[in-house]
């Protein structure tokens, strides 16, 4: 119940207050289903949520458009660290002679003269 119908906490103590919140939250969640196959989404019902709030007061047609649009990234993975770059730039510095201040004990890089 607390993984489809949101319920943290309940904002009552009475029994009258805890069956209201949780028919509320029941016909929320029918009504997110009954949207997700009324527009034909086969995605998540967290991503259809998170849509509706972003668009909650625009059109339906804003809705629909910002729920099917094409993903701003190729994929849903995190993106990888180069981390030979990162190696290959400080060998470069290294190199070049950049990396000197790192030896003298009166460098501070937050106080240049």
């Amino acid at each position: 119940m607390k993984q489809h119908l949101k319920i943290k906490s309940f904002y009552g103590k009475s029994e009258n207050a805890v069956y209201n919140q949780i028919w509320i939250a029941l016909i929320t969640y029918c009504l997110e289903v009954l949207l997700r196959m009324r527009v034909s989404h086969n995605g998540s019902l967290l991503e259809l949520k998170r849509t509706l709030e972003t668009c909650l007061y625009e059109g339906l047609d804003t809705f629909i458009r910002a729920l099917f649009r094409k993903p701003t990234r190729s994929s849903k993975e995190r993106s990888k660290y180069d981390w030979e770059r990162d190696f290959a730039f400080i060998v470069r510095q290294f190199d070049e002679g950049e990396v000197d201040h790192l030896d003298d004990l009166s460098f501070d890089p937050l106080y240049l003269d």
